[in-house]
Parts: structure tokens; C-alpha cells; sequence
């Protein structure tokens, strides 16, 4: 595998465990809203967090 390859492939795993961990946080804390996840080419642009409140 050249050492172009890896480099993306290890950009894409960072995203992913980024991802991984906001998911994580938003099942643990109780999180009411939405997420949206947007990709171009493959890869995580913009994620979008909007938290409703109950009262």
C-alpha cells in the first residue's frame, strides 16, 4: 500500500471515530434533536447538531 493510501485511509478512520464519539455522547447524555450528516466524495463535511428542549 503506498504512503498516499495510508494517509487517506488514516483520515478516514480519524472521521469515523470522530463520528463514533459524538454518536457516543449523543446516546449517553439523553441528546433530544436531530443530526445530519452530510458527505462529499466520501468523506464527512459538515455535521449538523440541533437539540430540541422538553419542558
Amino acid at each position: 500500500m503506498s504512503a498516499l493510501n495510508m494517509k487517506q485511509e488514516q483520515h478516514a478512520k480519524s472521521q469515523i471515530t470522530k463520528l463514533y464519539e459524538m454518536l457516543r455522547e449523543i446516546f449517553d447524555s439523553g441528546f433530544y434533536g436531530s443530526l445530519e450528516v452530510k458527505f462529499e466524495a466520501g468523506k464527512v463535511t459538515i455535521i449538523r447538531k440541533t437539540e430540541s428542549i422538553k419542558l
